[in-house]
């Protein structure tokens, strides 16, 4: 059994169309990994205990080096216990904290608390 010409086109164009839904269908069922972590980072509070150095630079008024201050505090002091102990970094006043209270909280410390007292 030969097809014609016209058959051939459209049978190529039928199959072309199965092979594009099933990986749009595909696509649009796959977790999209990046986008709901973006999307969970408007939303969710930033955890001070857990947050990576990058997570922190993304707060408002925090770059580079307060991230690095306020990872070195909660590694020297075993973590933060109130979102009101950034008060005691250097660089981070009222004004600044009134910024980013809302969009922190503190979750539970996954450091040893050192025996010394603050």
């Amino acid at each position: 059994m030969m097809l014609r010409k016209t058959d051939q086109i459209v049978l190529v164009c039928l199959i072309a169309v199965i092979v594009a839904i099933a990986l749009g269908t595909r696509a649009a069922f796959a977790p999209e990994t990046q986008i709901a972590q973006f999307v969970q980072r408007l939303t969710e509070p930033l955890d001070l205990n857990t947050a990576t150095i990058e997570e922190l630079i993304d707060l408002p008024g925090i770059g580079p080096v307060l991230a690095r201050r306020i990872i070195e505090y909660r590694e020297a002091y075993g973590g933060f216990k109130t979102v009101e102990e950034l008060l005691q970094i250097r660089g981070i006043g009222p004004k600044r904290l009134e910024q980013i209270k809302e969009r922190v909280r503190v979750g539970p410390s996954s450091f040893a608390h050192p025996s010394s007292s603050r």
